[in-house]
């Protein structure tokens, strides 16, 4: 995979990790599907940190 792939996909997992980081402030929500939503984006940040390295 070229460079700039990479980095359009790195950048699109951040962009959905902020997404879903951004849903758990609905207050709708109900606390465990906030928390499993919390854990996704923080697993995708760790994704994404893990390639950036």
């Amino acid at each position: 995979m070229d460079e700039e792939m990479k980095e359009k996909l790195l950048q699109e997992l951040e962009n959905a990790a902020n997404f879903l980081r951004g849903m758990t402030f609905d207050p709708r929500l109900d606390p465990e599907i906030r928390s499993a939503v919390l854990a996704k984006a923080t697993w995708l940040d760790d994704v994404v940190q893990e390639h950036l390295d």
